[in-house]
């Protein structure tokens, strides 16, 4: 693999994670060796617009990359 970095840093809200959020990732490992994730307004939360805690999206996350069979040691 010849990344063109080394990482990435992907910020979201992720509320929910959803598959254009899984495509953009998947781009993101096409030019980078890992990523890192980070949940935005993780302190927001119980909302019509924030309805998933901070947990709950990491979870989320965690779930779809798993399921899209990319490597854990690629992202954190």
């Amino acid at each position: 693999m010849s990344a063109k970095f080394f990482r990435a840093l992907y910020v979201g809200r992720f509320q929910p994670f959803h598959l254009g959020h899984l495509e953009a990732a998947k781009y993101i490992l096409q030019n980078a060796r890992e990523i890192i994730i980070v949940v935005g307004s993780a302190q927001e939360s119980h909302t019509l617009e924030n309805p998933f805690t901070a947990g709950e999206r990491v979870y989320m996350i965690r779930l779809a990359l798993n399921e899209a069979n990319i490597d854990p040691g690629r992202y954190y």
